[in-house]
């Protein structure tokens, strides 16, 4: 039990600083961008694009530390009032449900991310893919930690 949370908090961790990174240079490339625009009378158009795509990135990846967390909005309403070996019966099954729409949206998403793979961002020479590719990690990641808590779920069984 206590090497599972370990190891959740490790990937949490991981993912928080990546996305800690990816805000940090979002926001100094949104300052450059303001600083050439009004004090150079110059223009970084690349640094605004590239600041959405981390903006993007941030965003699926937060997706995934809420999740590993348990921290989406959750309607239980219902399940207060079951008795606890139902819960367990109820949460095996939406694990399940959540799985099928998680493969669902990551096998959806790969002929999104080749379709945009030959597609250049507007302002420079770099591939969309690398946009369109967060969502497919995002539900890629979150595909092996439902597996991984489906398993833990079955073992306490």
């Amino acid at each position: 039990m206590g090497f599972t949370r370990n190891m959740e908090k490790k990937l949490v961790r991981i993912l928080e600083t990546i996305c800690g990174a990816f805000l940090v240079a979002m926001v100094a490339l949104l300052f450059a961008q303001v600083g050439t625009r009004y004090i150079l009378q110059g223009s970084l158009l690349w640094a605004g694009e590239i600041a959405v795509w981390f903006f993007v990135w941030i965003t699926y990846l937060g997706a995934v530390i809420l999740y590993i967390n348990k921290k989406h909005i959750v309607v239980d309403i219902l399940t207060t009032f079951l008795p606890e070996k139902v819960n367990k019966t109820i949460e095996m099954i939406s694990s399940i449900i959540i799985l099928i729409f998680l493969l669902i949206v990551f096998k959806e998403s790969i002929p999104v991310v080749l379709s945009y793979s030959k597609q250049t961002a507007t302002s420079i020479a770099l591939s969309k893919k690398y946009l369109f590719s967060s969502l497919s990690v995002s539900t890629g990641l979150m595909i092996l930690y439902t597996i991984y808590s489906f398993i833990q779920k079955l073992r306490r069984r």
